[in-house]
């Protein structure tokens, strides 16, 4: 059982007014080799939304009651009505309650049904989910299944569904916080032997990529040489305690005896994980810098800038070090704690240098001003923290309010949908300065929209977050929709 409560979920939430029980279902459909589909309904109580009574052994445990049911055209196809049991505890650490139900089911257009009730609390209130279920025929030829993220594997119970004798215990979320140190998923590989021949081999793999340059992330990477079967399962676990908070994905990859990619199926998942950086002086006076790509940058001010770009993606101790080696311009110095900053977070140092200097001169180009380049900017800034947004919304010349940028995202960091605000306030400078944002520890002024408006609108003693004018809405607009 998960010890710790599922905070991100992309999986839909059932909840009702009263219900008291926090339920998130999500749905994998897998293929039995001649059989047919077979739908997987994994669901997790979310940890302390039901009661954790008192046995009769002294140990607290939690019990709930899960009806599932699958329809088509207002016919009931296949249910099943559980009791779930908790696992038996002294403590009073709340962990979520794990449950799976399996069905076989003709390709088709269903409805599945949810109804959870908590059997330990007096409060008869139900938690009901729904939502389509579509499952598809297999296709022809070679293909890969969905990817089911799991917390573990464990050999699998005497006459159980199992995935080639082992149970993937389900990890229903896409937010792995620090606390989980591995990356656990599971898929299948169908129609191989159609593809290549039966037995004959290919190459099956599966990876971390990041999600801005997909590219594998940390060496994490497994490939196998494999003898094509009807049906070939993956499981995938890697140790994901040194990889850095961001956005990736989990793949699998079939290619041919070329290396030519043949089938590829990935899965988004979000990592935080702050990481302290290693610094430690002694170790880096012992290391030849002189034969890495930092050694090679020998002019003082060219490596104080390279440095000083990093600061948008550098945690409060690099930000720091970059200060005191602007300032001393010391070369040795400098050499070591740039090679150490991307050593730190990438197996290929130098790529990764290159990749991110090809971003900063884009934002030197895009967002630098008079008195600072791009990477000193609020947009600059952002834009390198947070990757290019999805929109932006410029607003330079409308009548009424200050220039002005809305910039949205569909994913910054560990959050989604969120909006930052930008505006010029002095007309004779271009740089633009970050006026408001949705993302935490970022710059939050509610005030925002008023200030826009201050060509029309006397700012002193001013409390209402509204804008009463026709300009204002417009502004409210392009920012709840942006476009």
């Amino acid at each position: 059982m998960l010890r710790y409560s599922l905070l991100a979920l992309p999986i839909l939430f059932a909840s009702t007014a009263m219900a008291t029980i926090d339920l998130a279902v999500e749905t994998k459909v897998f293929h039995v080799p001649g059989h047919g589909p077979r739908v997987e309904v994994n669901m997790a109580v979310l940890a302390g939304s039901a009661v954790a009574a008192q046995t009769q052994a002294g140990f607290t445990q939690a019990r709930v009651e899960a009806l599932t049911i699958i329809e088509q055209a207002g016919a009931i196809m296949a249910f099943a009505k559980t009791e779930v049991q908790g696992p038996e505890q002294l403590d009073s650490v709340p962990s979520d309650l794990i449950h799976q139900e399996f069905f076989d089911l003709a390709p088709g257009e269903y409805l599945l049904s949810v109804e959870v009730r908590d059997l330990n609390s007096s409060d008869t209130t139900v938690t009901r989910f729904s939502k389509p279920l579509a499952v598809g025929a297999r296709p022809a030829g070679l293909s890969i299944s969905e990817i089911l993220m799991a917390e573990r594997f464990e050999p699998a119970p005497k006459d159980t569904p199992s995935k080639f004798g082992y149970r993937a215990v389900p990890l229903l979320s896409d937010y792995l916080p620090q606390s989980i140190g591995k990356l656990v998923f599971y898929a299948e590989v169908y129609g191989a032997d159609e593809r290549f021949g039966a037995d004959s081999l290919y190459l099956l793999s599966w990876q971390v990529e990041s999600m801005e340059k997909r590219v594998v992330t940390g060496g994490l990477k497994q490939s196998h040489r494999k003898a094509a079967h009807a049906a070939e399962p993956v499981f995938a676990e890697f140790d994901i305690s040194a990889l850095p908070s961001g956005n990736y994905y989990a793949v699998v990859e079939v290619r041919d005896r070329r290396g030519d990619l043949v089938e590829r199926r990935e899965s988004f998942f979000q990592r935080n994980n702050p990481i302290a950086y290693n610094y430690d002086l002694r170790s880096q006076a012992a290391f030849d810098v002189a034969s890495t790509f930092a050694g090679s940058i020998t002019d003082a001010d060219t490596l104080a800038e390279f440095i000083s770009s990093l600061r948008p993606i550098a945690d409060p101790l690099e930000r720091k070090i970059i200060d005191d080696r602007w300032k001393d311009r010391d070369t040795d110095l400098m050499q070591r704690f740039f090679y150490s900053f991307w050593a730190n977070r990438n197996p290929s140092p130098e790529q990764a240098w290159a990749a991110y200097r090809a971003e900063v001169i884009k934002v030197n180009k895009l967002f630098g001003c008079r008195v600072q380049k791009g990477y000193e900017t609020d947009r600059g800034y952002v834009y390198l923290k947070y990757g290019p947004p999805n929109t932006m919304m410029d607003r330079f010349n409308e009548m009424g309010t200050i220039p002005y940028t809305i910039w949205h995202y569909y994913r910054a960091g560990k959050y989604t949908n969120r909006r930052f605000v930008f505006y010029q306030p002095d007309l004779a400078n271009t740089c633009m300065q970050m006026l408001h944002s949705e993302v935490p520890g970022e710059v939050n002024n509610p005030q925002w929209n008023n200030i826009l408006h201050q060509r029309t609108r006397a700012l002193p003693g001013v409390q209402t977050q509204q804008v009463g004018t026709m300009e204002g809405d417009r502004t409210n607009e392009f920012f709840n929709d942006p476009r």
